[in-house]
Protein backbone atom coordinates (compact mmCIF):
# COMPACT_ATOMS: atom_id res chain seq x y z
CA UNK A 1 0.00 0.00 0.00
CA UNK A 2 1.58 3.29 -1.08
CA UNK A 3 1.73 6.08 1.44
CA UNK A 4 -0.67 8.93 0.51
CA UNK A 5 1.21 12.05 0.80
CA UNK A 6 -1.44 14.38 2.81
CA UNK A 7 -0.74 11.98 5.46
CA UNK A 8 0.34 13.32 8.67
CA UNK A 9 2.63 12.06 11.31
CA UNK A 10 1.98 11.90 15.42
CA UNK A 11 3.45 14.69 15.93
CA UNK A 12 1.87 16.82 13.72
CA UNK A 13 -2.03 15.45 14.90
CA UNK A 14 -1.36 16.72 18.26
CA UNK A 15 0.00 20.62 17.28
CA UNK A 16 -3.33 20.59 15.29
CA UNK A 17 -5.55 19.68 17.92
CA UNK A 18 -2.97 21.95 20.45
CA UNK A 19 -3.70 24.64 17.76
CA UNK A 20 -7.66 24.12 17.36
CA UNK A 21 -8.17 24.04 21.80
CA UNK A 22 -5.98 26.84 22.62
CA UNK A 23 -6.92 28.68 19.75
CA UNK A 24 -10.32 28.35 20.72
CA UNK A 25 -12.15 31.22 23.07
CA UNK A 26 -14.33 28.34 23.93
CA UNK A 27 -11.43 26.93 25.72
CA UNK A 28 -10.00 29.84 26.97
CA UNK A 29 -10.83 31.67 30.57
CA UNK A 30 -13.52 29.15 30.98
CA UNK A 31 -14.57 27.87 34.76
CA UNK A 32 -15.08 24.29 35.36
CA UNK A 33 -16.59 23.32 38.70
CA UNK A 34 -15.75 19.82 39.84
CA UNK A 35 -14.53 17.42 42.92
CA UNK A 36 -10.66 17.23 43.87
CA UNK A 37 -8.74 13.59 43.36
CA UNK A 38 -5.51 12.14 43.17
CA UNK A 39 -4.07 15.15 44.75
CA UNK A 40 -0.05 15.89 44.23
CA UNK A 41 2.43 18.29 44.97
CA UNK A 42 5.80 18.71 44.10
CA UNK A 43 8.28 19.72 46.46
CA UNK A 44 10.88 20.98 44.52
CA UNK A 45 8.66 23.39 42.13
CA UNK A 46 6.00 23.72 43.77
CA UNK A 47 3.65 22.56 41.27
CA UNK A 48 0.27 21.28 42.08
CA UNK A 49 -1.59 18.19 39.97
CA UNK A 50 -5.25 16.55 40.56
CA UNK A 51 -8.03 16.15 38.90
CA UNK A 52 -11.74 17.50 38.61
CA UNK A 53 -14.10 15.49 38.62
CA UNK A 54 -17.90 14.19 38.36
CA UNK A 55 -20.02 11.22 38.46
CA UNK A 56 -19.10 10.42 34.72
CA UNK A 57 -15.90 12.28 33.66
CA UNK A 58 -12.63 13.66 34.97
CA UNK A 59 -10.18 16.27 33.83
CA UNK A 60 -6.48 17.14 34.60
CA UNK A 61 -5.09 20.06 36.20
CA UNK A 62 -2.25 21.51 36.64
CA UNK A 63 -1.80 25.09 39.02
CA UNK A 64 1.86 25.97 38.55
CA UNK A 65 3.73 27.52 41.55
CA UNK A 66 3.84 30.55 39.90
CA UNK A 67 -0.24 30.57 40.56
CA UNK A 68 -0.85 28.63 43.07
CA UNK A 69 1.38 30.52 45.82
CA UNK A 70 -1.48 32.97 45.47
CA UNK A 71 -3.80 30.71 46.49
CA UNK A 72 -4.78 31.46 50.16
CA UNK A 73 -7.84 29.29 50.83
CA UNK A 74 -8.05 26.06 52.56
CA UNK A 75 -5.71 23.47 51.42
CA UNK A 76 -6.18 21.68 48.62
CA UNK A 77 -6.99 18.38 49.52
CA UNK A 78 -9.08 14.91 47.53
CA UNK A 79 -13.40 15.04 47.77
CA UNK A 80 -13.01 19.10 48.05
CA UNK A 81 -15.83 20.44 45.41
CA UNK A 82 -13.97 23.90 44.00
CA UNK A 83 -14.46 25.79 41.13
CA UNK A 84 -10.95 26.23 39.13
CA UNK A 85 -10.92 29.10 36.43
CA UNK A 86 -8.54 28.52 33.41
CA UNK A 87 -7.96 27.59 30.06
CA UNK A 88 -7.38 24.61 28.30
CA UNK A 89 -3.87 23.53 26.80
CA UNK A 90 -2.36 20.69 25.36
CA UNK A 91 0.51 18.79 26.30
CA UNK A 92 1.76 17.75 22.62
CA UNK A 93 4.87 15.20 23.39
CA UNK A 94 1.76 13.10 25.57
CA UNK A 95 -0.64 13.72 23.12
CA UNK A 96 -3.44 14.97 26.21
CA UNK A 97 -5.13 18.05 27.51
CA UNK A 98 -5.27 19.52 30.92
CA UNK A 99 -6.72 22.91 32.43
CA UNK A 100 -4.05 25.08 32.98
CA UNK A 101 -5.18 26.56 36.52
CA UNK A 102 -5.46 30.48 37.22
CA UNK A 103 -6.96 30.37 40.38
CA UNK A 104 -9.49 28.28 42.56
CA UNK A 105 -12.20 29.01 44.27
CA UNK A 106 -13.54 26.41 47.14
CA UNK A 107 -17.46 25.50 47.22
CA UNK A 108 -17.18 22.19 49.55
CA UNK A 109 -16.69 18.88 50.24
CA UNK A 110 -17.73 16.74 46.92
CA UNK A 111 -20.61 14.25 47.33
CA UNK A 112 -19.14 11.27 45.97
CA UNK A 113 -16.54 11.41 49.05
CA UNK A 114 -19.66 11.99 51.13
CA UNK A 115 -21.38 9.50 50.17
CA UNK A 116 -18.58 7.17 50.97
CA UNK A 117 -17.92 8.38 54.11
CA UNK A 118 -21.73 8.02 55.02
CA UNK A 119 -21.73 4.28 53.87
CA UNK A 120 -18.76 3.79 56.12
CA UNK A 121 -20.40 5.43 59.08
CA UNK A 122 -23.40 3.36 58.36
CA UNK A 123 -21.76 -0.13 57.81
CA UNK A 124 -19.19 1.04 61.17
CA UNK A 125 -22.49 1.30 62.98
CA UNK A 126 -23.56 -2.18 61.79
CA UNK A 127 -20.61 -3.79 63.32
CA UNK A 128 -19.65 -4.60 59.96
CA UNK A 129 -15.92 -3.83 60.30
CA UNK A 130 -15.71 -5.15 64.25
CA UNK A 131 -13.12 -6.82 64.82
CA UNK A 132 -14.66 -9.81 66.55
CA UNK A 133 -16.36 -10.64 62.99
CA UNK A 134 -12.95 -11.20 61.82
CA UNK A 135 -12.17 -15.27 61.00
CA UNK A 136 -8.91 -16.51 61.54
CA UNK A 137 -6.87 -17.50 58.74
CA UNK A 138 -6.49 -21.27 58.40
CA UNK A 139 -2.70 -22.44 59.35
CA UNK A 140 -2.47 -24.98 57.02
CA UNK A 141 -4.78 -24.66 54.00
CA UNK A 142 -4.70 -26.97 50.97
CA UNK A 143 -6.79 -24.61 48.36
CA UNK A 144 -5.82 -21.23 47.78
CA UNK A 145 -8.92 -19.08 46.23
CA UNK A 146 -8.19 -16.14 43.92
CA UNK A 147 -9.83 -13.05 42.79
CA UNK A 148 -8.48 -10.44 40.63
CA UNK A 149 -8.15 -9.64 37.22
CA UNK A 150 -6.14 -12.53 35.36
CA UNK A 151 -4.11 -10.18 34.12
CA UNK A 152 -1.67 -8.09 35.26
CA UNK A 153 1.73 -9.06 37.64
CA UNK A 154 -0.66 -9.32 40.84
CA UNK A 155 -1.51 -12.34 40.03
CA UNK A 156 1.70 -13.94 38.99
CA UNK A 157 2.60 -13.10 41.80
CA UNK A 158 0.12 -14.04 44.05
CA UNK A 159 0.79 -18.23 42.91
CA UNK A 160 4.67 -17.40 42.15
CA UNK A 161 4.93 -17.11 46.14
CA UNK A 162 2.38 -19.32 47.21
CA UNK A 163 4.27 -22.30 45.50
CA UNK A 164 7.60 -21.19 46.74
CA UNK A 165 5.95 -21.27 50.20
CA UNK A 166 4.12 -24.84 49.94
CA UNK A 167 4.81 -26.46 46.32
CA UNK A 168 2.08 -28.79 47.51
CA UNK A 169 -0.60 -25.90 47.50
CA UNK A 170 -3.80 -26.30 45.08
CA UNK A 171 -4.87 -22.78 43.42
CA UNK A 172 -8.27 -21.38 41.98
CA UNK A 173 -8.22 -18.63 40.34
CA UNK A 174 -11.40 -16.89 40.24
CA UNK A 175 -11.09 -13.78 37.86
CA UNK A 176 -13.12 -10.68 37.71
CA UNK A 177 -12.74 -6.93 36.56
CA UNK A 178 -11.67 -4.74 39.59
CA UNK A 179 -12.37 -1.04 37.67
CA UNK A 180 -14.87 -0.13 35.26
CA UNK A 181 -18.61 -0.97 34.46
CA UNK A 182 -19.07 -4.22 35.73
CA UNK A 183 -16.47 -4.74 38.25
CA UNK A 184 -19.13 -4.08 40.92
CA UNK A 185 -20.83 -7.08 40.11
CA UNK A 186 -17.57 -9.47 38.57
CA UNK A 187 -16.41 -8.65 41.97
CA UNK A 188 -19.27 -10.34 43.70
CA UNK A 189 -20.07 -13.18 41.64
CA UNK A 190 -16.35 -14.37 41.57
CA UNK A 191 -16.41 -13.62 45.47
CA UNK A 192 -19.69 -16.06 45.59
CA UNK A 193 -18.14 -18.58 42.88
CA UNK A 194 -15.29 -19.60 45.20
CA UNK A 195 -17.68 -19.65 48.34
CA UNK A 196 -19.10 -22.79 46.92
CA UNK A 197 -18.73 -25.77 49.10
CA UNK A 198 -17.54 -27.89 46.16
CA UNK A 199 -14.13 -25.93 45.08
CA UNK A 200 -13.21 -26.89 49.00
CA UNK A 201 -11.11 -23.39 48.85
CA UNK A 202 -9.59 -22.97 52.58
CA UNK A 203 -8.87 -18.64 52.27
CA UNK A 204 -9.42 -16.24 49.67
CA UNK A 205 -6.91 -13.51 48.60
CA UNK A 206 -8.66 -10.67 47.10
CA UNK A 207 -6.51 -8.76 45.05
CA UNK A 208 -6.84 -4.74 43.43
CA UNK A 209 -4.52 -2.65 41.95
CA UNK A 210 -3.87 1.13 43.07
CA UNK A 211 -4.58 3.74 41.19
CA UNK A 212 -7.55 6.99 41.06
CA UNK A 213 -10.32 7.53 43.12
CA UNK A 214 -12.80 6.19 40.35
CA UNK A 215 -10.28 3.21 39.47
CA UNK A 216 -11.58 2.08 43.38
CA UNK A 217 -14.83 2.83 42.99
CA UNK A 218 -16.10 -0.88 43.03
CA UNK A 219 -14.38 -1.53 46.55
CA UNK A 220 -16.23 1.13 47.73
CA UNK A 221 -19.43 0.26 47.14
CA UNK A 222 -21.77 -1.48 49.67
CA UNK A 223 -22.65 -4.76 47.76
CA UNK A 224 -19.05 -5.72 47.42
CA UNK A 225 -18.92 -4.22 51.24
CA UNK A 226 -21.05 -7.15 51.96
CA UNK A 227 -19.92 -9.48 49.57
CA UNK A 228 -16.70 -9.56 51.65
CA UNK A 229 -18.35 -9.68 54.99
CA UNK A 230 -20.87 -12.32 54.04
CA UNK A 231 -18.15 -14.87 53.08
CA UNK A 232 -17.68 -17.99 54.77
CA UNK A 233 -14.05 -18.04 53.79
CA UNK A 234 -11.71 -15.88 54.98
CA UNK A 235 -11.03 -12.81 52.92
CA UNK A 236 -7.12 -11.25 52.59
CA UNK A 237 -7.47 -7.85 51.05
CA UNK A 238 -4.00 -7.62 48.70
CA UNK A 239 -3.84 -3.75 48.38
CA UNK A 240 -1.99 -2.62 44.94
CA UNK A 241 -0.71 0.58 46.73
CA UNK A 242 -0.30 0.99 50.49
CA UNK A 243 -1.87 4.60 50.49
CA UNK A 244 -4.76 3.89 49.12
CA UNK A 245 -8.15 2.90 51.38
CA UNK A 246 -11.09 1.28 50.74
CA UNK A 247 -14.02 -0.16 52.16
CA UNK A 248 -13.15 -3.86 51.45
CA UNK A 249 -10.06 -3.35 53.31
CA UNK A 250 -11.93 -2.82 56.58
CA UNK A 251 -14.16 -5.53 55.86
CA UNK A 252 -11.62 -8.69 55.01
CA UNK A 253 -10.57 -10.16 57.60
CA UNK A 254 -6.87 -9.77 57.28
CA UNK A 255 -5.52 -6.53 55.12
CA UNK A 256 -1.60 -6.36 53.69
CA UNK A 257 -0.39 -3.54 51.66
CA UNK A 258 0.98 -5.91 48.48
CA UNK A 259 -0.38 -9.05 46.85
CA UNK A 260 3.03 -10.48 47.34
CA UNK A 261 2.64 -10.05 51.38
CA UNK A 262 -1.06 -11.66 51.04
CA UNK A 263 0.42 -14.66 49.78
CA UNK A 264 3.13 -15.01 52.59
CA UNK A 265 0.42 -14.47 55.03
CA UNK A 266 -2.32 -17.15 53.57
CA UNK A 267 0.41 -19.85 53.08
CA UNK A 268 2.93 -21.10 55.74
CA UNK A 269 6.30 -21.56 54.99
CA UNK A 270 6.77 -25.20 54.90
CA UNK A 271 10.12 -25.56 55.33
CA UNK A 272 9.84 -23.42 58.37
CA UNK A 273 6.76 -26.09 59.58
CA UNK A 274 9.15 -28.58 58.94
CA UNK A 275 12.19 -26.96 60.89
CA UNK A 276 9.23 -26.22 63.67
CA UNK A 277 8.20 -29.69 63.69
CA UNK A 278 12.01 -30.99 64.39
CA UNK A 279 12.40 -28.56 67.28
CA UNK A 280 9.30 -29.64 68.73
CA UNK A 281 10.00 -33.42 68.11
CA UNK A 282 13.10 -32.91 70.14
CA UNK A 283 11.71 -31.25 73.25
CA UNK A 284 9.17 -33.53 73.55
CA UNK A 285 11.66 -36.62 73.54
CA UNK A 286 14.18 -34.31 75.44
CA UNK A 287 10.90 -33.77 78.02
CA UNK A 288 10.08 -37.45 78.16
CA UNK A 289 13.75 -38.45 78.73
CA UNK A 290 13.56 -36.56 81.85
CA UNK A 291 10.56 -38.09 83.04
CA UNK A 292 12.12 -41.60 82.65
CA UNK A 293 15.18 -40.69 84.45
CA UNK A 294 13.54 -38.70 87.52
CA UNK A 295 10.86 -42.06 87.79
CA UNK A 296 14.53 -44.40 87.74
CA UNK A 297 15.59 -42.19 90.40
CA UNK A 298 12.57 -42.35 92.45
CA UNK A 299 12.48 -46.22 91.61
CA UNK A 300 15.93 -46.91 93.01
CA UNK A 301 15.06 -44.77 96.05
CA UNK A 302 12.44 -46.98 96.93
CA UNK A 303 14.16 -50.74 96.17
CA UNK A 304 16.78 -49.66 98.29
CA UNK A 305 14.82 -49.21 101.57
CA UNK A 306 15.08 -51.89 104.55
CA UNK A 307 11.48 -53.10 103.90
CA UNK A 308 11.89 -54.00 100.24
CA UNK A 309 15.47 -55.33 100.79
CA UNK A 310 13.79 -57.69 103.70
CA UNK A 311 9.86 -57.33 103.98
CA UNK A 312 10.13 -59.99 107.10
CA UNK A 313 11.38 -56.32 109.03
CA UNK A 314 7.10 -55.54 108.58
CA UNK A 315 6.28 -58.96 110.01
CA UNK A 316 8.62 -58.40 112.98
CA UNK A 317 8.07 -54.88 113.93
CA UNK A 318 3.90 -55.78 113.78
CA UNK A 319 4.96 -59.32 115.61
CA UNK A 320 7.24 -57.10 118.49
CA UNK A 321 4.16 -54.80 118.78
CA UNK A 322 2.10 -57.54 119.49
CA UNK A 323 4.22 -59.20 122.09
CA UNK A 324 4.14 -56.08 123.85
CA UNK A 325 0.46 -55.95 123.77
CA UNK A 326 0.23 -59.25 125.46
CA UNK A 327 2.69 -59.04 127.69
CA UNK A 328 0.66 -55.84 128.54
CA UNK A 329 -2.37 -57.56 128.83
CA UNK A 330 -1.12 -60.76 130.70
CA UNK A 331 0.56 -57.74 132.89
CA UNK A 332 -2.54 -56.41 133.61
CA UNK A 333 -4.28 -59.70 134.26
CA UNK A 334 -2.23 -60.67 136.75
CA UNK A 335 -1.86 -57.96 138.37
CA UNK A 336 -5.96 -57.73 138.62
CA UNK A 337 -5.60 -61.50 139.73
CA UNK A 338 -3.10 -60.13 142.87
CA UNK A 339 -5.66 -57.87 143.42
CA UNK A 340 -8.28 -59.94 143.97
CA UNK A 341 -6.63 -62.43 145.73
CA UNK A 342 -5.32 -59.89 148.05
CA UNK A 343 -9.27 -58.64 148.44
CA UNK A 344 -10.12 -62.16 148.80
CA UNK A 345 -7.64 -62.66 151.97
CA UNK A 346 -9.54 -60.31 153.71
CA UNK A 347 -12.53 -62.69 153.38
CA UNK A 348 -11.50 -66.06 154.97
CA UNK A 349 -14.61 -66.68 156.19
CA UNK A 350 -16.28 -66.71 153.06
CA UNK A 351 -18.82 -69.27 151.68
CA UNK A 352 -17.47 -72.07 149.57
CA UNK A 353 -19.27 -70.81 147.11
CA UNK A 354 -18.14 -67.73 146.58
CA UNK A 355 -14.27 -69.42 146.58
CA UNK A 356 -15.52 -71.66 143.58
CA UNK A 357 -16.64 -68.62 141.98
CA UNK A 358 -13.52 -66.52 142.61
CA UNK A 359 -11.68 -69.85 140.98
CA UNK A 360 -13.60 -69.77 138.09
CA UNK A 361 -12.76 -66.17 137.34
CA UNK A 362 -9.43 -66.94 137.43
CA UNK A 363 -9.81 -69.99 135.28
CA UNK A 364 -11.00 -67.70 132.64
CA UNK A 365 -8.47 -65.16 132.79
CA UNK A 366 -6.12 -67.94 132.35
CA UNK A 367 -7.89 -69.46 129.60
CA UNK A 368 -7.90 -65.78 127.87
CA UNK A 369 -4.15 -65.45 127.88
CA UNK A 370 -3.90 -68.83 126.42
CA UNK A 371 -6.00 -68.04 123.55
CA UNK A 372 -4.29 -64.47 123.12
CA UNK A 373 -1.30 -67.25 122.56
CA UNK A 374 -2.87 -69.42 120.69
CA UNK A 375 -4.02 -66.43 118.22
CA UNK A 376 -0.56 -64.58 118.23
CA UNK A 377 0.86 -65.13 114.66
CA UNK A 378 4.41 -65.96 115.71
CA UNK A 379 2.74 -68.46 118.02
CA UNK A 380 0.51 -69.28 114.79
CA UNK A 381 3.84 -70.01 112.87
CA UNK A 382 5.64 -71.59 116.00
CA UNK A 383 2.96 -74.75 115.62
CA UNK A 384 3.79 -75.78 112.48
CA UNK A 385 1.82 -73.02 109.71
CA UNK A 386 2.71 -71.37 107.73
CA UNK A 387 1.59 -67.80 105.68
CA UNK A 388 1.42 -67.96 101.92
CA UNK A 389 2.09 -65.17 99.45
CA UNK A 390 2.14 -64.25 95.98
CA UNK A 391 4.42 -62.13 94.07
CA UNK A 392 1.45 -59.24 94.67
CA UNK A 393 2.35 -59.71 98.52
CA UNK A 394 -1.22 -60.75 98.84
CA UNK A 395 -2.10 -63.38 101.13
CA UNK A 396 -3.30 -67.04 99.95
CA UNK A 397 -5.96 -68.49 101.84
CA UNK A 398 -7.51 -71.00 98.72
CA UNK A 399 -6.19 -73.25 96.78
CA UNK A 400 -8.31 -71.64 93.71
CA UNK A 401 -5.85 -68.39 94.04
CA UNK A 402 -2.88 -70.15 92.98
CA UNK A 403 -1.55 -71.05 89.47
CA UNK A 404 0.84 -73.92 88.11
CA UNK A 405 4.29 -72.71 87.81
CA UNK A 406 3.83 -69.29 89.85
CA UNK A 407 6.67 -68.20 91.95
CA UNK A 408 5.58 -67.83 95.70
CA UNK A 409 6.45 -66.90 98.72
CA UNK A 410 5.72 -69.35 102.14
CA UNK A 411 6.73 -68.09 105.74
CA UNK A 412 7.73 -70.09 108.55
CA UNK A 413 8.57 -69.27 112.19
CA UNK A 414 12.47 -68.89 111.63
CA UNK A 415 12.15 -67.72 107.96
CA UNK A 416 11.44 -67.54 104.55
CA UNK A 417 11.17 -69.62 101.48
CA UNK A 418 10.19 -68.75 97.50
CA UNK A 419 8.51 -72.00 95.87
CA UNK A 420 7.30 -72.86 92.87
CA UNK A 421 3.96 -74.44 92.25
CA UNK A 422 4.40 -77.64 89.83
CA UNK A 423 1.00 -79.30 90.59
CA UNK A 424 -1.99 -78.95 92.45
CA UNK A 425 -4.14 -81.86 93.59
Amino acid sequence: MELVDSSLSVSEVNRLIKAKLQDSSDFKNIWVRGEISNHSQTNSSGHVYFSLKDQTSVIKCAFFSFQAKNYRGTPLRNGMEILVYGSISVYEPGGYYSLTVQKIEEIGEGDILLKIEKLKKALLDKGIFDVTHKRPLPKFPKRLGIVTSPKGAAVEDIIRIATDLNPSIQILVSPCLVQGDGAEVSIIEAIKELNDPKWEVDVIIAGRGGGSFEDLMAFNQEAVVMAYYHSRIPIISAVGHEIDRVLTDLAADATTPTPTAAAKLAIPNVSDTLIRLDEMEDRIKSALTNVIRIGKEKWAGLITRPVFQNPKTLLEIRSTTLDELMTKISLLGKNYLVRKQSEFQRFDNLSHNWKSYLERIHNKFTLAEQRLEHFSPLGTLKRGYSVVRNQNKQVLSSIHSIKENESLEVFLSDGKLLVEVKEKI
